[in-house]
């Protein structure tokens, strides 16, 4: 088959792009958009949510549309789908471009499969926004620009009016792009008014478009003056030491960003030498398509910080296709000088690119420090299973996929509202907030930056007792309760008229973080001579009575916060007891508990007479 090279190498792509799709959960911007575009109604996204954000009305209509088609936005994998399928098209674009530009089959193929191998069009694949797909198309629509230059036909309008038009109105940075059609255009058709008119005027059409939405949407609403924009700011450097090894590579690249911008930097000028000899039009077409963009988000930039790669993601195909023509270039001279097909020495001069991008993609895949989300699903899973209605949720991080992931019985909100807001007024929050509920669970970490991080647990650790510590795959999560605790006129268990148990509360499942959690109510009766601690110890069940200790905890009443010799008599307290349960066996347990001297190790006696009292016994495991 004539095309089946081409065929396999989208295959390939295409297999990257959905392998692990949705092993990593929702980012927090992947998150609003699945519920404030996909999942919410167009006359709402568009009539609310888009004046407050910086996106085109075609974004929020292809969300629609795609929540539509598969039916909801439960399942991860498919709503990434959608950027994964409308990036490998990218693959058939460069490969038709760079086949347009220099006649040459197997230069379009080896761009195909750096496309299908590109880090950065991958990560972009693989989330729910408009960036993969736009991506995939925007070189497509380069591809059928370059076309129409060459062929004038019908065809040829239509199918860029189309496409080129589609994209022009997904991103507000892809005009960028449209310019660089146009620069070629009047390069290679200076002479023809007609034709230079006929596309100035339908390109004037696709920027009116996009002015109109911005007017409508952004504009009217007084957004587009107050946008600061949520990315940095414009920096000459960063060109060189974020832009070009991004775009070439990738964002997880597991080295030194600055000297591998420099030494691509390099590579790239000298390919650009080699292309502009070699292939003077594919020059042309390729240094627009790569400069323009950078320069308009470097002009934007001036006024919003906005100055971030993904944004100029339609600079990575000129960058590949450079790299591809001026590498067979410089091997069809270098073909003197060795017994090798220029072909061969074509791809052993694109080698270090395919070597580094697999480390990249390698990174990206199975790197923890490049994962692009915390976990956000198991920090769901654990509170849904936990929480009841009589629970607060308190989201630190403002994130939006919290709220994806989040399906819990107790009522949540995000505190602190951001990084600006007052200590006094989050203090303030809680005390109006937290009287109306038995316990309040806060998760997350507040972003990095933030002026007033630990605002919230030092409130409620100082008004109220944790009783929860752990973590959900490293997302922290705590609980508070109240620090009084009801009495009781018929305790559990007495210990030598020093104190009493008045109830308990164990949860045998455990923590994430491998851990059982078991909360004691105590009273105490009267003042001991020496400081006493408590045991609590769990043994193993076997058939013929208890196998042995396997785990268990000793500790000062309330982690040292009271003294037996001083405590209050007239104020039960409650003591948290973490019992590790890492690594035990499936089976059934039963825990017992105590009281000892901590200076001569002698236990307290129970009514009983007996030194420990036996709390419950439980199934570990399956």
């Amino acid at each position: 088959m004539r095309h089946l090279p081409l065929i396999l190498i989208c295959l390939l792509g295409f297999s990257l792009r959905l392998h692990m799709l949705d092993d990593v959960p929702l980012r927090g911007d992947e998150a609003f958009s699945v519920q404030y575009w996909a999942d919410t109604p167009l006359a709402i996204s568009l009539g609310e949510i888009a004046q407050g954000e910086p996106h085109t009305p075609l974004v929020y209509a292809v969300a629609r549309a795609w929540r539509m088609i598969i039916g909801g936005v439960d399942s991860v994998f498919a709503l990434r789908y959608l950027a994964a399928l409308g990036n490998i098209i990218g693959a058939a674009g460069i490969w038709a471009l760079g086949w347009r530009l220099t006649g040459e089959r197997r230069i379009g193929l080896v761009a195909a499969l750096l496309w299908a191998l590109h880090p950065y069009e991958i990560w972009h694949s693989q989330e729910f926004r408009n960036y993969g797909y736009w991506a995939g198309l925007s070189v497509t629509s380069l591809w059928l620009g370059a076309r129409l230059v060459e062929r004038d036909t019908r065809a040829d309008w239509l199918a860029y009016a189309l496409i080129g038009g589609f994209c022009a109105l997904t991103i507000y940075t892809e005009p960028f792009t449209t310019l660089a059609v146009a620069g070629y255009a009047f390069l290679h058709r200076r002479k023809d008014g007609r034709f230079l008119r006929r596309l100035l005027a339908l390109q004037t059409l696709f920027a009116a478009l996009l002015v109109i939405g911005f007017a409508l949407l952004q504009v009217r609403s007084g957004y587009a003056q107050t946008y600061p924009g949520l990315q940095p700011a414009f920096s000459l450097p960063d060109y060189v030491t974020v832009f070009v090894p991004t775009l070439t590579l990738g964002s997880s690249i597991p080295l030194d960003q600055a000297a591998l911008g420099m030494a691509i930097s390099l590579w790239l000028v000298a390919a650009a030498a080699i292309v502009r000899r070699y292939r003077r039009r594919a020059f042309h077409l390729l240094v627009l398509a790569a400069v323009l963009p950078l320069l308009g988000l470097g002009l934007a930039s001036q006024f919003w910080d906005l100055f971030h790669p993904r944004y100029v993601l339609s600079v990575a195909p000129a960058i590949v296709l450079l790299l591809v023509i001026g590498s067979f270039g410089l091997a069809d001279w270098l073909q003197g000088w060795f017994r090798l097909d220029s072909s061969v020495l074509a791809l052993l001069l694109l080698s270090p690119w395919v070597a580094l991008a697999a480390q990249t993609l390698d990174a990206h895949y199975n790197n923890a420090v490049f994962r692009k989300a915390p976990a956000w699903d198991a920090l769901g899973a654990f509170l849904n299973e936990r929480v009841s209605e009589r629970d607060l949720v308190i989201q630190l991080a403002g994130d939006a996929a919290f709220g994806y992931y989040y399906r819990g019985a107790a009522p949540d909100i995000g505190l602190p509202v951001n990084g600006d807001q007052s200590i006094a007024d989050i203090q303030a929050s809680l005390q109006d907030l937290v009287g109306d509920y038995e316990s309040v669970y806060v998760a997350a970490r507040e972003q990095a930056g933030w002026s007033n991080a630990g605002a919230v647990d030092a409130w409620l650790g100082e008004q109220w007792q944790e009783v929860l510590r752990s973590h959900a795959d490293g997302m922290p999560v705590r609980q508070y309760r109240s620090r009084q605790v009801e009495a009781s006129d018929a305790p559990l268990v007495n210990f030598a008229g020093l104190v009493s148990l008045l109830r308990y509360e164990f949860h045998p499942k455990p923590l994430p973080s491998g851990e059982w959690l078991l909360w004691l109510d105590w009273q105490p009766r009267a003042h001991s001579a020496r400081a006493l601690k408590t045991f609590v110890h769990v043994y193993a069940v076997g058939e013929t009575g208890l196998d042995g200790l396997t785990t268990q905890a000793d500790q000062v009443p309330q982690a040292g916060g009271l003294d037996s010799r001083e405590w209050n008599l007239q104020s039960p307290f409650r003591d948290v007891v973490y019992l590790p349960a890492d690594g035990l066996a499936a089976g059934n347990y039963e825990i017992h508990l105590g009281w000892y001297d901590e200076a001569t190790g002698r236990r307290l006696q129970t009514e009983q007479g007996a030194d420990i009292h036996t709390l419950l016994r439980f199934q570990h495991g399956d």
